[in-house]
């Protein structure tokens, strides 16, 4: 094969159109979490029935490497719970 084959082997091929689904992204949709453009996190919101009224948002927020951090943000927007999540601990079990 002549060096310039080799580089363009595969060019013509179908490109797989559908990207991979992440299955973490698929369990968290499912309990409730919603993508927030915004802030590039996914969040969910829990209220307390009795009064005062309080609010607490609990969000997934993925890292670069890809690992995710698992926040809760309430109180004036204040963080008081963060926690890194490896991404080998992120495997859906059946």
């Amino acid at each position: 094969m002549v060096w310039w084959e080799n580089l363009l082997s595969g060019f013509n091929q179908p490109a797989n159109s559908e990207p991979e689904i992440d299955p973490f992204i698929v369990e968290i949709e499912a309990k409730g979490y919603k993508y927030d453009r915004d802030n590039e996190w996914y969040e969910r919101t829990w209220t307390t029935e009795s009064e005062p009224k309080e609010s607490i948002r609990e969000v997934y927020q993925q890292l670069e490497c890809g690992d995710w951090n698992q926040l809760m943000i309430g109180y004036g927007d204040n963080i008081f719970y963060e926690e890194r999540v490896p991404k080998k601990n992120l495997e859906v079990k059946d």
